[in-house]
């Protein structure tokens, strides 16, 4: 069920939209969407006690907020970020995506990819304000935004590798068109936590923030943005964007994601996810 309401002119948010879904006696929250007065939309995910993994219905509220942003005349730019302070995204919810078969893997990592690849191509600005740990798709996630903010102390881990498989929302393919060669494929091949700081230096972290209050922080490097109007980010964007439009780009991220599927059954991975959960 999708609830919108209001908040008075004397607040930050002038439109807040909430999904709920029912799992047992109780309503739970997966994402919040606020389109705040500077014409800022936030999207946010709302599942901590996941350390705010990627389910299903966080890829439908994510689509839409997509769709919103693109279609939205008013809105200007949009803000990816997590509940609480320990985790930004950790990546797909491995507790509900463990026993997915190889093709049932694929369809799942393809609709993620095609949320990312429409993530990647949007013709609004977008950040990724990193509240804390950013592990495995949370990196792919991060990657397909314009700009990567990230809370001072925040580990940051394409760590797929070491749970038997590759990146597999384009994740790779990303990276390797916003980093140079040998910084993203080091990355990528030691599947390690880095500090947000180091990532800073490789060029993937724009800004690192304090972390005192984030949400204020980011608004303070936004605020040169959405001081321009809609047409001009627009326009900008779009010229960014347009390398990433063409079939050689798109066949080379979704036969990224066809490599994850393949392994995606393997012995090797179902190990490392199930002494990854008995750890959670």
């Amino acid at each position: 069920m999708l609830v919108v309401f209001y908040t008075d002119n004397a607040g930050k948010c002038v439109l807040n939209a909430q999904l709920f879904f029912k799992r047992g006696k109780k309503n739970m929250t997966v994402a919040n969407i606020e389109h705040d007065r500077d014409g800022v939309v936030w999207f946010t995910i709302c599942r901590p006690e996941k350390r705010n993994a990627i389910n299903f219905e966080v890829m439908d509220k994510l689509k839409e907020t997509i769709k919103l942003v693109e279609n939205d005349r008013q809105a200007k730019m949009l803000v990816i970020t997590g509940t609480g302070r320990e985790a930004f995204c950790s990546g797909g919810d491995l507790s509900q995506f463990q026993h997915l078969q190889a093709e049932g893997a694929k369809q799942m990592l393809k609709r993620m990819g095609e949320l990312l690849y429409s993530l990647l191509t949007l013709s609004k600005p977008t950040v990724a304000l990193i509240n804390g740990a950013a592990m495995g798709g949370g990196c792919e996630l991060a990657s397909a935004c314009d700009f990567r903010y990230a809370k001072s102390g925040s580990k940051i881990g394409f760590i797929q590798g070491k749970l038997g498989i590759t990146t597999g929302w384009g994740g790779a393919t990303m990276l390797f068109e916003k980093l140079p060669y040998a910084q993203a494929l080091n990355i990528l091949l030691r599947a390690e936590r880095i500090q947000a700081e180091t990532m800073q230096a490789y060029g993937w972290i724009d800004a690192v923030l304090p972390g005192n209050d984030l949400r204020e922080e980011c608004r303070q490097l936004l605020a040169p943005y959405v001081s321009q109007s809609v047409a001009v980010l627009r326009a900008y964007k779009l010229a960014a964007v347009e390398k990433w439009k063409s079939d050689e780009f798109r066949m080379r991220f979704f036969a990224e994601i066809s490599r994850c599927a393949e392994l995606w059954g393997s012995e090797e991975h179902a190990k490392a996810v199930q002494a990854f959960l008995q750890k959670s």
